[in-house]
């Protein structure tokens, strides 16, 4: 995970260098290209699963005219699942890629402590502002990922936006 961190931060670091701004004054001028923190709960009605995310993400210079996007992030997601009905949860770490412009969607990989083991874990998402559909891929054998209880997951959520010389308002 420090590891995936640290290359993630260098490779931002080196993505921004080569966009210069023109614009004079406020987050314009920042040194880096903007990004969002994003807090959720999901929650599946039927299974009685629910469960809290932490996400954060850099915007790609790259990708999207700055200030009107759309817009590419990066980033990790760190949450947690707690199933009611068998009263087990799990934690878990994702690397993820958001696109967003009001409407929002992407897809993250990463792995999941449960029971004393790690398993591979695969995400697709998709939404509208505050609410979206999740859905999640549990790796049940070496070969084979497959659909896990989170089908379909409700996602409720809030990304707060800190503003640079790509992502701003």
């Amino acid at each position: 995970m420090k590891r995936f961190l640290f290359v993630f931060i260098l490779f931002n670091s080196l993505c921004s260098q080569s966009v210069e701004s023109n614009h004079v004054g406020g987050p314009r001028d920042a040194s880096i290209p903007g990004g969002y923190i994003g807090i959720s709960y999901e929650i599946d009605t039927k299974k009685k699963i629910k469960g809290y995310q932490i996400s954060f993400g850099f915007a790609l210079p790259q990708f999207g005219s700055p200030g009107s996007g759309p817009y590419l992030f990066p980033g990790i997601a760190i949450g947690k699942r707690k199933i009611s009905d068998h009263e087990k949860s799990y934690t878990y770490v994702d690397a993820q890629v958001v696109v967003m412009q009001g409407f929002w969607g992407g897809f993250g990989y990463g792995i999941a402590f449960m029971e004393g083991q790690k398993q591979s874990r695969a995400k697709a998402f998709g939404g509208y502002l505050l609410a979206g559909l999740t859905t999640e891929y549990m790796q049940t054998s070496k070969l084979e990922l497959k659909t896990n209880l989170f089908i379909p997951y409700y996602h409720f959520g809030l990304a707060l936006p800190f503003p640079g010389y790509h992502f701003y308002p």
